[in-house]
């Protein structure tokens, strides 16, 4: 990070806390597009450099910070947020907000004891923090949960991309009390950087797009593809993505390679433009079961005009009119995605038909226009170009 970068300006008017680069670049940028247009310069804090280029490109100003995004030592954890608050009062801006879990419960505290009277959370979706009960998974979200309903009690409104996370939350009685709960309709996509084409039927295609976490299903479609591709040998089934060893439940290089060896999943490996697969594609299949916001692949697939096999589940049932634009199966259940996407082999004239429908949802529900718009709806620096008192 150049102290270019760090020097373009001596304040900005709104800051956004990053859990990391790549996620501001692509997923935020309707909402800092939309804060630009009214005048207002953005910065933000970001633990990486990964997309830097991207940020530049869109005119943000860029400050690094520590970010331990699984560590939970409470004393480096209460060095990083007196950090964060001594970054903040630096920077001076007039509006702050934070997404992701540490963002919000250690910046927005930050971000308002450094004199910011004007902020935001977002959650784009709630994690494995919030799936299945283990362990010590029950205080530790027990713990978060408080700290969520502090961060919220502090800020203007609480963002969150679909309205399980939302209910989730507010079954907490401080959170529903004290905070302003707000429901748009994911991160939207750009309908012209994806547009509508053609779906191929020859070879029919299935597309995976994600991380290969066992959540987000990649065990589940390997199965499925092992049927698939027993009944109907021409079909193909493509996942983009890779491991994260920094993730738990990540599934291993070796498992991986064993995978590529036996060859009914090609795996091209992480992709930074998914278009032309996208194009290439028949049928978007996502088998996820994490707390997603809403999957932005399944936006992008929406929007490229792809009918949608995908988990009845938080995030993703909402890119799904069973039927209609694809379907809706249940969690960890790789016959019943077989069975679903041999369905698409056994009538190719459905590509078509549900990749219409998918494009007229895109266009109707989640255009990034729509999202910004419901998101500086509820911010009042979006509403006069300057930040109001508390």
């Amino acid at each position: 990070m150049t102290e270019a970068d760090k020097t373009k300006h001596d304040s900005v008017d709104f800051l956004f806390i990053a859990a990391n680069s790549r996620s501001l670049a692509v997923n935020r940028k309707p909402v800092i597009m939309a804060l630009q247009q009214r005048g207002l310069s953005v910065g933000a804090l970001v633990p990486d450099e990964d997309f830097l280029d991207d940020l530049r490109a869109l005119d943000v100003t860029v400050w690094p910070y520590a970010l331990d995004r699984h560590g939970m030592g409470v004393m480096a954890e209460i060095r990083r947020f007196f950090d964060m608050r001594r970054q903040i009062r630096q920077i001076g801006p007039k509006a702050v907000l934070g997404y992701a879990i540490k963002p919000v419960v250690l910046g927005i505290p930050a971000a308002r004891l450094a004199g910011v009277r004007e902020t935001y959370c977002l959650a784009t979706g709630l994690g494995y923090l919030y799936g299945p009960i283990y362990g010590k998974t029950r205080i530790i979200r027990w713990a978060v949960t408080q700290l969520f309903a502090v961060a919220g009690a502090m800020s203007r409104a609480f963002f969150f991309q679909n309205p399980d996370d939302c209910a989730e939350l507010r079954r907490n009685w401080a959170f529903r009390r004290f905070v302003k709960s707000v429901v748009v309709n994911g991160s939207g996509v750009d309908v012209g950087e994806f547009p509508a084409s053609p779906a191929p039927s020859e070879p029919l295609t299935f597309l995976f797009m994600g991380r290969f976490l066992r959540e987000k299903g990649i065990y589940d479609l390997v199965e499925a593809a092992r049927i698939v591709k027993a009944r109907f040998p021409q079909a193909r089934i493509v996942a983009l993505g890779s491991p994260d060893p920094t993730v738990r439940n990540s599934i291993s290089q070796a498992e991986l390679a064993a995978w590529q060896e036996e060859g009914a999943v090609e795996f091209p490996g992480r992709v930074r433009d998914v278009r032309a697969y996208l194009r290439a594609a028949s049928v978007m299949v996502l088998p996820s079961y994490y707390r997603e916001g809403i999957p932005r692949t399944l936006l992008e697939a929406l929007s490229t005009g792809r009918a949608i096999i995908t988990c009845d589940s938080v995030g993703c049932r909402e890119t799904v009119e069973p039927g209609q634009n694809g379907w809706l199966i249940p969690p960890r259940d790789p016959q019943a995605l077989a069975e679903h996407m041999c369905r698409f082999l056994e009538q190719p004239d459905l590509i078509a038909t549900m990749g219409k429908r998918s494009r007229e949802l895109a266009e109707a529900r989640f255009t990034q226009e729509h999202v910004a718009g419901q998101m500086l709806a509820e911010m009042q620096i979006a509403q006069s170009g300057d930040g109001v008192p508390a």
